[in-house]
């Protein structure tokens, strides 16, 4: 059987698909071997957050007022990974400290943590539990277009309508050419012969 943590989730591309549930996620630059988390933070609402950071651009680390800020335009993809322990906002925030050690982001959330997080993030057994999520795919995917593949799908979106174009020219073409009579002239006749003789 096949352990559903170990499966890769499939991507989505709309934010409005994001769940709207408590997660820890991660903000990513590049793609491929160059892929890296740019910053780690908390959400009570995942949704509303990624919009804050990237239809908003109204968070903190995306409005330049931090002392290191994030350019939300260089986001190629935000991972995140929920819990029903994440419901609790210490669980949220201890599990935040520890995500800090394990996807080392090069920004890391401001705020400030609690004692009551602190000491949750201490115990042995929130520590294994939380880091052996964080070790596995991510609950969730959000891929976002960078310019290089909204070029490309500018380009075939570009040829498809050239090829339609090409297809509507034809049938035009065919539609103009008279189709030939292939039944004899209809002549009407009265009792005394053709009409007309």
């Amino acid at each position: 059987m096949i352990d559903p943590t170990e499966v890769e989730p499939a991507p989505i591309d709309r934010i409005a698909a994001v769940p709207r549930v408590p997660a820890i996620y991660a903000l990513c630059g590049g793609r491929g071997g160059g892929a890296h988390v740019a910053y780690v933070g908390t959400a009570a609402n995942l949704r509303r957050r990624i919009e804050q950071h990237l239809e908003h651009r109204n968070s903190s680390v995306s409005t330049g007022v931090a002392v290191a800020s994030l350019n939300p335009a260089l986001v190629t993809e935000v991972r995140w990974w929920s819990d029903p322990a994440f419901a609790e906002r210490a669980a949220l925030h201890a599990a935040e400290v520890l995500a800090f050690d394990i996807l080392d982001p090069a920004l890391r959330s401001r705020g400030p943590v609690s004692t009551e997080a602190r000491w949750r993030a201490s115990q042995p057994e929130f520590r294994e539990r939380v880091g052996a999520l964080l070790s596995s795919p991510p609950s969730g995917r959000l891929m976002l277009p960078t310019l290089e593949d909204a070029i490309g799908r500018i380009a075939a979106l570009e040829q498809q309508v050239s090829d339609l174009m090409a297809r509507q020219a034809l049938l035009d073409e065919r539609r103009a050419v008279p189709e030939p009579d292939t039944e004899p002239p209809l002549r009407l006749t009265s009792g005394r012969g053709a009409v007309g003789e």
